[in-house]
């Protein structure tokens, strides 16, 4: 019989937890689980472990005082769990973070990184972490540049295994401002090159408006920034969930100011000296096409889906009602009232008929955000004494089952 191993994390420290977890899971055997038991809601983990095809995790227990999960390994398991602590494996590990820190995430860094990393166990990493801090590299820094280095090796399974949302839900909506902000990144890129060659405001040509252009919407989407950071990260919170919408919080911060220099910066006119306004331009652009573009992958496939996998009915529409309030950048979402209008418009039509072959008829008069759906009976259905049994048995029964979010119907 498989060995079944325990491990209680509650009151330890960050540290403390991953310096107990990750031992115990490198030693599983195929068909060996191991069962953690939390004092706090686990998703990220569960998520980030889950990506694991040799891993099989499921929560067995759910709060609100202790959770409890079952992390099992299928079959002899791949090499990624096996201890890899060859010098050479540190030392090549070591090298690529100081790569990461001083020149970005590269196509031949991301190849490295992923080949890297199917080999490399969680105690290695933890190893070379120590050795990192003592040659005097901040934890910070180290941990962001593992962060990055895992996130280009799992980007492909991640984007895979992405739960879709459709309009006006408000991940959808912040989604669909990524690719807008994504686009107006990829402009300064290309604008923030060409830069590089020019010597005088006068061979900007169009590419100064360009800038004028991509620095204003990235300015007006601070208000994406702040849906984040007051409808939706409060709700995480409210779950258990802060290591992730805290990351993401302080990277606004830098981008904030780095879109408000760049703005300020292309809008003075020709008044900066043209070697003083190509630097801070180029500095601020190369920043802002790395680093934002990176935040907006962490979170589409990260922090938006550990949302979608805790947030109740009820939490969205909250989450809904406090966007609403707080405004749009790039453009307002469909209205979910006009979006299920549209729905139950096209379901009625596939009613009608069976109404219509005996005098009748149904017309659609409101629907609400809620789904609520109220219709009128009209013509030999109007004046029929099994009006209500048609409605309920019939119209309802229909609606609901073509439309899931229609929860009632009335006339």
């Amino acid at each position: 019989m498989a060995a079944t191993h325990t491990l209680d994390v509650r009151g330890l420290s960050h540290e403390e937890k991953q310096g107990r977890l990750f031992p115990l899971l490198e030693s599983l055997k195929g068909g060996e689980a191991l069962h953690v038991t939390f004092d706090f809601d686990p998703l990220p983990l569960v998520y980030m472990l889950g990506s694991k095809p040799e891993l099989k995790v499921t929560k067995e227990q759910k709060g609100p005082q202790e959770w409890v999960m079952q992390i099992a390994k299928a079959g002899a398991g791949p090499k990624a769990l096996e201890p890899q602590g060859t010098m050479a494996t540190k030392e090549t590990l070591k090298t690529l973070l100081r790569e990461l820190k001083a020149d970005g995430v590269t196509d031949e860094t991301k190849a490295r990184a992923k080949k890297l990393l199917s080999s490399v166990d969680a105690k290695t990493l933890g190893l070379l972490e120590q050795e990192l801090i003592q040659e005097g590299i901040s934890h910070q820094e180290i941990r962001q540049s593992l962060c990055d280095v895992h996130l280009e090796a799992m980007r492909d399974t991640l984007v895979a295994q992405r739960i879709e949302v459709s309009a006006p839900h408000p991940v959808h909506t912040l989604m669909e401002e990524h690719k807008l902000i994504v686009d107006g990144l990829h402009k300064l890129k290309d604008v923030v090159e060409r830069l590089k060659q020019r010597r005088s405001y006068a061979d900007l040509g169009a590419d100064l408006q360009t800038l004028r252009d991509v620095s204003h919407l990235m300015v007006e989407a601070e208000l994406h920034h702040q849906r984040e950071e007051e409808a939706l990260f409060p709700k995480l919170y409210e779950h258990g969930i802060t290591e992730p919408p805290d990351i993401m919080q302080e990277e606004h911060v830098e981008f904030r100011a780095r879109k408000r220099a760049l703005f300020s910066l292309v809008n003075k006119g020709t008044e900066t000296p043209f070697e003083e306004f190509r630097e801070a331009v180029i500095e601020h652009g190369e920043f802002l096409t790395r680093e934002l573009e990176s935040h907006i992958f962490k979170e589409d496939n990260i922090l938006y889906q550990i949302a979608l996998q805790v947030f109740t009915e009820d939490d969205w529409r909250q989450v809904k009602r406090a966007c609403d309030k707080i405004g749009y950048c790039c453009f307002k979402p469909q209205d979910q009232a006009a979006v299920l209008r549209e729905k139950v418009e096209k379901a009625l039509d596939t009613i009608r008929p069976a109404l219509q072959a005996d005098g009748g008829d149904v017309e659609l008069v409101e629907v609400t955000e809620d789904g609520v759906v109220q219709v009128e009976l009209v013509g030999a259905c109007g004046g029929c004494p099994m009006s209500q049994m048609t409605l309920q048995r019939g119209i309802e029964h229909r609606l609901r089952e073509m439309v899931p979010e229609v929860t009632r119907v009335f006339g």
